[in-house]
């Protein structure tokens, strides 16, 4: 992308915010409609919020998008707000308009795209929402925008979803003890997110056609939603709602329509059914990539040899010491044999896991398995100094340089092969992504 004084700037502010997507999301559809804008993330603090606001008007920022835990404290410094953002209290979208800021919230509309896409309407439904904080309150109040017959809260503390039910001021709504007769189901609180806990196990009670949805969206299929699968309910994931949100912000900030064409390359990009495995030789950056496959795509990030430490309760060095490389490489084939069952998350492998075949097959029946390739000057730079790979200790340049040369074989079992040498670790999970995106082998 070419910056210039013309430039128009967008992005999206939080505390924290590093973690955001939007970036990623924003940019993709910039860089496909050859636009001439630039979207960023900006930390801002609470008490700089209002600086920020104002900061929006004096540098002429086209629009922001807004997390937490901004949401509600903006809808006070807009000059004017939609029927969704003044409904939920909450607006996540700011559109500057020659100085005056509108407010928008597009989590609603987002989520009711999200379900239209997948063929599924509220209108005439008994509607259960599982939480009863902000996110619960916008998803209650799309789906009573949209005709649902009925709608229960269903929370932990009563008195809270008795509270959210009341502040709706619609007959449709009330406070719940259960997901009885439920047709739609819907996790509007952050369990699962990037852990295996679900909010909900009660699927029995549901009615047998109900469609189970999650807006947590990392990872890729909660637990929640892996149960309802299991129980035979149709199930639409958080991503779908992450996508729709952002393209109708995207919409307002440009005036321009993004094209279904888009929206489908976005959800490819972003959906990611399929986990994505790096591999190759110690140091050649699969750490870093993952990191930035992880930013670029929303996509929980797992590196397997802090995994065998978090389950085994003792470092690598440590396990070497005791049980030998043999015994480490056993801990580590039943670890990656309980990774290769998550979908949708980055997995970043020790350099020696491909010795056994038997990891990286059982990892290509349900994951994009790439190596990365480096030289032997990029490993030597990355590695130097390191005490945390046993089988590196003590070696000289001659004995790496024939370690690799025994693990080559071991490699071309392997998706994919990327040669990352003289490569940013953004370019190469961008080449990583692109590769995805227009593979046909699954």
């Amino acid at each position: 992308m070419n910056i210039t004084a013309k430039t128009l700037p967008l992005g999206v502010i939080g505390h924290p915010v590093a973690h955001s997507v939007s970036p990623e999301i924003h940019n993709f559809i910039l860089d496909c409609l050859e636009m001439n804008y630039f979207y960023c993330a900006y930390h801002v603090l609470p008490e700089n919020l209002p600086d920020a606001i104002r900061g929006v008007r004096a540098l002429g920022i086209r629009g922001l998008n807004v997390t937490i835990p901004h949401k509600e404290e903006v809808l006070r410094l807009c000059d004017e707000v939609d029927n969704y953002a003044m409904k939920t209290g909450a607006v996540n979208t700011v559109v500057n308009r020659a100085g005056r800021l509108m407010g928008y919230n597009t989590d609603a509309p987002g989520f009711i795209a999200s379900l239209a896409r997948s063929g599924v309407s509220v209108g005439g439904k008994n509607v259960v929402i599982l939480g009863a904080g902000g996110a619960a309150r916008g998803v209650a109040s799309a789906v009573l925008e949209n005709g649902a017959a009925k709608v229960g809260i269903v929370n932990r503390t009563r008195s809270r979803a008795e509270h959210l039910a009341n502040s709706l001021h619609d007959c449709r709504i009330s406070a719940a003890d259960g997901a009885e007769g439920a047709q739609i189901l819907i996790n509007a609180t952050s369990v699962g997110m990037k852990s295996d806990a679900t909010p909900f196990t009660d699927f029995d009670s549901l009615a047998p056609d109900c469609v189970v949805c999650d807006i947590v969206f990392c990872p890729r299929e909660t637990a929640f939603l892996g149960l309802a699968a299991k129980k035979g309910f149709k199930t639409v994931g958080g991503i779908g709602m992450l996508i729709y949100q952002a393209v109708i912000a995207f919409e307002l900030f440009t005036q321009t329509k993004v094209s279904d064409d888009i929206i489908e390359k976005l959800f490819r990009r972003l959906e990611m059914n399929r986990s994505i495995v790096l591999t190759g030789f110690m140091g050649c950056g699969k750490s870093a990539v993952g990191r930035e496959l992880a930013q670029m795509t929303g996509c929980e990030l797992i590196d397997c040899d802090d995994y065998i430490v978090k389950t085994t309760g003792m470092t690598i060095p440590e396990i070497f010491d005791k049980e030998g490389e043999s015994g480490f490489r056993d801990i580590e084939s039943r670890c990656i044999r309980e990774l290769s069952r998550l979908r949708g998350v980055i997995i970043s492998l020790g350099g020696g896991a491909v010795l056994r075949r038997e990891n990286i097959d059982l990892l290509r029946e349900s994951c994009y398995v790439f190596r990365l390739k480096a030289d032997v000057e990029k490993i030597l730079r990355n590695t130097a100094g390191d005490t945390n790979r046993p089988l590196l200790k003590g070696k000289s340049r001659p004995e790496i340089e024939a370690m690799l040369d025994y693990r080559e074989p071991y490699y071309s079992n392997c998706d994919y092969t990327i040669d990352v040498s003289n490569m940013y670790p953004n370019q190469s999970a961008k080449k990583i992504i692109d590769t995805v995106m227009n593979s046909d082998k699954f």
